[in-house]
């Protein structure tokens, strides 16, 4: 089902109000402390009170142990803590100096001593603590390692790579001028190049183009983040790869921020020894982060910029251009084997050489003249030209977030993302050979609304509601030429020049150059459940996220000429004689997608034994095909193709393709499945019981579902955008 907005607001507004439903989920950063409270004789203690205090808010979660002694402290948020333990006749144990880290499960067993609850025993939690809960392999990247670890422009996706099994693979097209300038495939686990799934704060962070990621706040606004792979719990979909869990920072009871500058510039630093000069890049990083408490022990405020300023020296460039004598027809020193293989100018017109090389000048094309005047001129008898297209930076990120802890059984938080980045085209109006750069401006908003309710010392509930926004506009400079500025008499774009290609030689424009806006919104509803029922922890929920994708492309719609110089002899001179090889022009790409995911899990953690645990999962994925508003889907059946058999949609289809409104066509062009079952086992021993060690083994089937940009291709198919290919044309 597609929901219009005023739907998808009244289902959002209905779902909030909910706080303790079920309803909708994807798995959130997972934290939670585990263990069993004992006496000195090793006995169990049922009923005894254990206290999570997180030191940096005073938030405090308390639950009890059960008849067998265990006690499970789950949805809990990272950082520092303090652990307390009590029951009657035994002294208070205090564990200080306990950290949790996202997507953790420690084991902690504690030993009461006998005494009265005044008196303290306090330990300090010195010793490592490794995984007994779940089966995935987890790397943690803490956040002194995204503040300290050097980083080139302070990206921290780099340190996606730190987990040892992920690499970059070829993106291909996967990232391109239609994603963020900052989004990156990375391969983790054998896993595809777009395999991975990101979570900011357990709300969606994917871009659903490509799926790739979203960009990720600059260092100084990231808490930590963790990289799941290998069999990761049914909670996790969409991708089969591997899941980063980003979480960002939070206020604490103590005011704290800073300020920052990170200055890059070749003048502070040595030439390379094999370099003619020094680094010519300039770049400025600067902000400062600040967060504190409205209410102590309540509500909290963490707020953060980051600018980032990026100026360079361009490269140079190479292109060969008519120089003066070409412009006055002669063509002999650009043809001889000075510049090149020798060659001979035949005209067009007779099919005979022209005499020395030498064109008059009044066969020149009057737009090819006009177009000249804004590329500078040849400096040597060969046309050749170096210039530099300019190639300068920008971005501004902003972010902040609001946590209440409302009382030790309802907490609410709201975090706001956006990322703001410019690459402008460039034209100066005299120069049009820089304009073969595409200019990109894309803005990336992201919101994420968190609701967790300690219904029960057995029973939470974590409900995200989670919104972003992608929009990338891509085109030429503003003051772009148009066609008619230079007597060129097609039906061209508005604010785009036509592509023009002199093979070998130079070109204006370019595909990607022309216009073109690339936008998707995610809306995103995700719940978890956690039941703790004895030896057990049950956990379930569903998760649904519907995509909104925009994707309005004017590359066939501007033009292309392509000179090559099968007519004269050469592609110049075809140029100026205004003889094109091959002018083709098409339709505007638009594609409107609609799509919605859905998912739903089960899981059971069994503790048998305070050696053993089991895991049990199954989550459940069907495939929903993406749905084009403007019903843009096409099919090729052979057998259809065989028999002769026609779409009685287009009359005039060849035999054997089918389109939206034929019987049996599938409004997305292909079938849904509603079989994806996912299941997830493992089993984990720890030797000694005590969570200093552990052995583990998983099995699973998960699913990767194919990015939204392969869909867009029905849009560049006959009969909805089709171009027109015309060799040699007259006139």
């Amino acid at each position: 089902m597609i929901l219009s907005p005023p739907r998808t607001a009244a289902v959002i507004a209905v779902v909030l109000g909910c706080h303790a439903a079920l309803l909708f989920s994807q798995s959130t950063a997972v934290v939670q402390v585990s263990g069993v409270v004992r006496d000195p004789n090793a006995a169990v203690i049922p009923n005894a009170e254990v206290k999570a205090i997180q030191t940096s808010t005073g938030v405090t979660r308390t639950t009890s142990t059960g008849p067998d002694g265990p006690y499970i402290l789950t949805n809990l948020s990272v950082g520092p803590y303090r652990l307390e333990a009590s029951a009657n006749g035994f002294k208070t144990y205090v564990r200080q100096g306990l950290v949790l880290e996202v997507n953790t499960n420690p084991t902690i067993n504690i030993a009461l001593q006998l005494g009265a609850l005044s008196q303290v025993v306090e330990v300090s939690a010195g010793s490592a603590m490794v995984e007994t809960q779940d089966t995935s392999l987890s790397q943690v990247i803490d956040q002194q390692r995204v503040v300290d670890l050097p980083l080139n422009g302070r990206q921290a996706t780099q340190l996606i790579l730190l987990s040892g099994t992920a690499v970059v693979p070829p993106a291909r097209d996967l990232t391109s001028s239609k994603t963020y300038a900052s989004s990156i495939a990375i391969a983790v686990a054998g896993g595809q190049a777009n395999g991975t799934s990101y979570l900011m704060d357990g709300g969606d962070h994917n871009d659903a183009f490509g799926y790739v990621n979203l960009p990720m706040p600059f260092p100084d606004a990231v808490q930590e983040f963790s990289v799941q792979t290998n069999t990761i719990p049914a909670s996790y979909g969409v991708r089969a790869g591997a899941a980063v869990n980003i979480v960002t920072k939070s206020g604490t009871n103590r005011l704290h921020g800073n300020l920052f500058e990170f200055v890059r510039n070749g003048s502070l630093n040595a030439r390379n020894f094999f370099a003619p000069a020094r680094d010519s890049l300039k770049r400025n990083q600067f902000g400062g982060t600040v967060g504190g408490p409205i209410a102590a022990n309540r509500l909290f405020f963490f707020g953060g910029y980051q600018g980032t300023r990026v100026r360079t020296a361009p490269p140079t460039s190479n292109a060969v251009v008519p120089n003066a004598a070409m412009l006055a027809g002669d063509f002999g020193p650009a043809t001889s084997s000075a510049c090149g293989r020798q060659r001979t100018l035949t005209d067009p017109a007779t099919s005979r050489p022209f005499p020395n090389n030498t064109i008059p000048r009044s066969r020149f094309n009057a737009g090819a003249l006009s177009l000249l005047k804004y590329v500078p001129p040849g400096t040597d008898p060969c046309g050749n030209l170096i210039f530099a297209i300019p190639d300068n930076e920008g971005e501004d990120q902003v972010l902040g977030r609001v946590d209440w802890f409302q009382s030790e059984r309802h907490s609410l938080f709201g975090r706001y993302f956006l990322a703001d980045f410019r690459n402008p085209a460039v034209f100066d109006g005299k120069n049009i050979l820089t304009t073969t750069r595409a200019g990109v401006q894309p803005r990336v908003h992201s919101l994420v609304v968190g609701d967790t309710q300690t219904i029960s010392s057995a029973t939470t509930n974590t409900i995200h509601f989670s919104w972003s926004r992608k929009w990338i506009n891509r085109g030429p400079a503003s003051n772009m030429l148009q066609a008619a500025d230079v007597g060129l008499k097609i039906a061209s774009l508005e604010g785009s020049f036509p592509t023009t290609n002199i093979t070998g030689r130079f070109s204006v424009s370019c595909g990607t150059c022309s216009k073109a806006i690339i936008g998707n919104q995610s809306y995103q509803l995700a719940d978890d459940l956690n039941l703790i029922h004895g030896r057990h922890q049950l956990s379930a929920g569903v998760d649904w996220i519907h995509h909104r994708q925009t994707f309005r492309i004017a590359t066939e719609r501007v033009g292309t000429y392509t000179f090559g110089g099968d007519l004269s002899g050469d592609p110049m001179a075809d140029f100026l004689l205004g003889l094109p090889n091959r002018f083709s022009q098409g339709n505007l790409q638009d594609v409107r997608l609609r799509h919605n995911y859905f998912g739903a899990y089960i899981q059971d953690r069994f503790r048998p034994s305070a050696h053993l645990s089991l895991n049990f999962g199954l989550r459940w994925e069907p495939f929903l095909p993406p749905v084009d508003e403007l019903g843009q889907a096409n099919h090729f059946d052979m057998s259809a193709f065989r028999a002769g058999r026609k779409s009685a949609t287009y009359a005039n289809a060849p035999a054997g393709m089918f389109f939206v409104g034929d019987p049996g066509m599938p409004a997305g062009g292909t079938q849904g499945s509603y079989g994806h079952l996912a299941p997830r086992l493992g089993l984990i021993w720890d030797p000694q019981g005590d969570g200093r060690m552990s052995v583990r083994a998983s099995y699973g089937v998960l699913y990767d579902f194919p990015q939204l940009q392969n869909w867009n291709r029905f849009g560049v198919n006959p009969p909805f955008a089709s171009a027109i290919n015309i060799f040699s044309p007259k006139g």
